[in-house]
């Protein structure tokens, strides 16, 4: 029963933080398009509880996101626009995520390389955390040891 409360408390965050972002948008024109990706990724968040009960590997569903939301050129790197796009999405991803596992976080920005591994994140957090040992750890499995973590109180 705990599993469902945590599952519709993870989809009313994400939607107030999706609400509050479609809210945010300086034009009707990229309201459309950022609502498509906070759509799309809503649909992630209702569905990574049902990958855990079904132990679905994370290296999956990252890949998943990177080449659903990235459009390759001739060479093998993706466009300036996508390669933002991407970025803001695993942004989104990482925040609703933490602040499911009650971290105080108040945004993650993310930075990554034009082949679509991720080279950096940046998490700022609302309060004092004691344990990022834990974050740490995550994020790493999540994109590789040579990801670079920092840091931010405000």
């Amino acid at each position: 029963m705990e599993w469902i409360f945590s599952w519709v408390k993870s989809g009313l965050l994400f939607g107030i933080f999706a609400s509050v972002i479609l809210m945010l948008c300086p034009n009707k024109a990229y309201q459309k398009h950022i609502g498509l990706i906070v759509g799309m990724l809503f649909i992630l968040v209702m569905l990574h509880p049902l990958m855990e009960l079904f132990q679905v590997d994370s290296n999956a569903y990252v890949s998943y996101i990177r080449n659903f939301l990235m459009l390759e050129t001739g060479e093998g790197e993706i466009t300036d626009s996508d390669l933002e796009l991407y970025e803001e999405a695993i942004g989104i991803q990482l925040t609703a995520n933490l602040k499911e596992a009650g971290y105080p976080v108040k945004r993650i920005g993310a930075r990554a390389e034009p082949t679509g591994e991720m080279e950096e994140i940046t998490i700022v957090f609302e309060g004092e955390v004691k344990s990022l040992g834990a974050i740490e750890q995550y994020l790493k499995n999540l994109f590789g040891e040579e990801v670079v973590i920092s840091y931010a109180y405000r």
